[in-house]
């Protein structure tokens, strides 16, 4: 895939603008614990409604991966996007980039939804943040051959370990689900486009 190397980022860094700015506006107008309760993701209203319920469901998947609880929670998530965004968007180009990190996010809030809905009755909390986005993010590296994206894998069974320790609220299977969404659609992306390369070579338009 062509790479853009030398060039900022522009995907991530309008990433990493937007999620900044929600996060300073709920802290700066006090609105924070409003628009974690309005935009955030509850699987249940997802799973187990429908109409309008349904509706908000899926706008909500969407929305929650813009939001963060707390400054820590926004710092680990946006140095994380900095630290692998640049070279997953230079290696796919913005446009798949831009698909692979919301499919991603959406992918992770998903899987993480069916586990809380119905494997461990705990639909109706409030899911948040961009890991699962972010994940994907790192999935893209890991299909790329950047071994970077598997120790990911092995930290989050670390922060699992530690969580239930010390009670710490981690979704862990927005993490993973948002990873596996980002590799296997980078796999699929690589594996086209090497066919489509073939049929070029070969004489052939697609």
């Amino acid at each position: 895939m062509q790479r853009f190397f030398g060039q900022p980022p522009p995907a991530t860094i309008i990433l990493v603008i937007i999620n900044g700015l929600i996060f300073a506006y709920g802290m700066i107008s006090q609105t924070q614990h409003g628009i974690i309760t309005r935009y955030g993701f509850i699987p249940n209203e997802l799973f187990h409604s429908n109409g309008q319920f349904l509706q908000d469901g899926l706008l909500r998947l969407f929305t929650s991966m813009f939001i963060h609880a707390n400054i820590a929670h926004i710092a680990f998530n946006l140095f994380a996007l900095i630290y692998m965004g640049g070279v997953a968007e230079r290696s796919l180009g913005v446009p798949r980039f831009i698909v692979v990190y919301l499919l991603a996010g959406i992918g992770g809030g998903l899987l993480h939804g069916i586990v809380a809905s119905y494997l461990l009755t705990e639909g109706d909390v409030i899911l948040i943040g961009a890991s699962g986005a972010i994940s994907g993010v790192l999935g893209v590296s890991a299909a790329l051959g950047d071994v970077r994206g598997y120790y990911w894998l092995a930290i989050q069974v670390l922060y699992v370990f530690i969580g239930s320790f010390a009670s710490l609220s981690i979704a862990f299977m927005a993490h993973v689900g948002g990873f596996l969404t980002g590799l296997l659609l980078t796999k699929a992306m690589v594996t086209l486009e090497r066919r489509s390369r073939g049929w070029r070579s070969a004489g052939y338009s697609a």
